[in-house]
């Protein structure tokens, strides 16, 4: 169903050498909206110039874009390799005079250099004033170096996130949805159930659970479902029991009814566990280790959330519990190694 929910935009600053860079960043976006979205009512719209930007006269291409998409901005990524771009008519670039007004307007500003290696046919000039610009911009604050773009995505994933958690607690945006945990009917929870292993595999029951709240009421009409990071399931490519067609990208959901317990009703003070699945807990850390799982889908997976949606008698309810959290209450570590990361 339709819900409110905060946009913040986020521009992609650089010249035209750091095409794959911007694409990632891109990627890094979507992940975090995939990941975090849905939980906390906020969204990340990426917005660059060749998407975004649309035909005007009466002013320089550079203030043209300034007025409909560097201005309205929330936040900026800024990247440079060998090339400082185009002079704006105003700065040495168009993206460093974005990169400057966003600066002197107090926006969020990420900035990144490449150290890969230069074409031998690169414009000695334009090297020379990216090296100028990102030797002022350590004057006034942090920028990163990266030596490729597999570092550069682990870079802007974890920059991204910590920031975001960070804007998140200053704004006192809700981690929570519109839906309540709990109403006067029912209430839901993520319940973590019974340990067990499954080869070298340690495992448990996630539990999606409804209990009547009331003294007197019957719950006749009921259903919940638990929505699952598909890292977590040992299996990736088994249809489990209660699976339902999920509409997102990288999440399993798992669904059971009233008619599922024979339309057997909930009955006052009872709470009645409508559907469970099996989770791994140490594979990740073992695929992590043994270079099949790249660091920032670890990190996306263990920074999330599993979470139960709940229906009695036509109200929503929702519910989530930190992947973290649940892996600590059955004994897993939640550890993030570095080590033998797939590149």
């Amino acid at each position: 169903m339709p819900r409110p929910a905060s946009c913040y935009e986020v521009l992609i600053a650089s010249p035209g050498d750091v095409l794959a860079e911007r694409q990632i960043i891109v990627d890094c976006i979507e992940d975090w909206n995939a990941a975090h979205s849905r939980s906390t009512n906020v969204i990340l719209q990426p917005r660059r110039w060749e998407l975004d930007v649309y035909p005007e006269m009466g002013d320089r291409p550079q203030e043209i874009i300034n007025k409909q998409i560097v201005d309205n901005a929330d936040i900026l990524f800024g990247v440079f390799w060998h090339r400082a771009g185009t002079p704006s008519g105003v700065a040495q670039s168009g993206t460093i005079e974005e990169i400057e007004r966003s600066v002197d307007r107090k926006k969020l500003v990420f900035l990144y250099f490449s150290q890969a290696a230069v074409p031998m046919t690169h414009d000695a000039a334009q090297l020379a004033a990216v090296q100028d610009y990102k030797g002022r911009m350590r004057q006034r604050g942090v920028a990163f170096d990266f030596p490729d773009v597999h570092e550069f995505r682990r870079m802007v994933s974890r920059h991204l996130a910590i920031k975001m958690n960070v804007l998140l607690e200053a704004s006192g945006a809700s981690q929570e949805t519109t839906a309540p945990e709990e109403n006067n009917l029912a209430r839901v929870r993520v319940r973590v159930g019974q340990k067990g292993r499954n080869g070298e595999v340690t495992t448990i029951n996630v539990i999606g659970e409804l209990q009547n709240l009331t003294t007197s009421t019957r719950i006749r009409e009921y259903g919940c479902q638990l929505m699952v990071p598909a890292a977590l399931l040992k299996f990736a490519s088994v249809n489990y029991m209660a699976e339902v067609k999920s509409e997102r990208a990288g999440i399993r959901v798992f669904r059971h009814t009233e008619a599922n317990f024979s339309n057997t009703p909930i009955f006052p003070g009872d709470s009645l566990q409508i559907v469970s699945v099996e989770i791994a807990i140490g594979h990740l850390e073992m695929k992590e280790l043994t270079g099949l799982i790249r660091q920032e889908a670890y990190d996306l997976t263990m920074n999330g959330v599993i979470v139960a949606e709940a229906t009695v008698d036509g109200k929503l309810l929702r519910a989530e519990k930190p992947i973290r959290e649940i892996f600590s209450l059955a004994g897993g570590s939640g550890r993030v190694s570095s080590r033998s990361i797939m590149e």
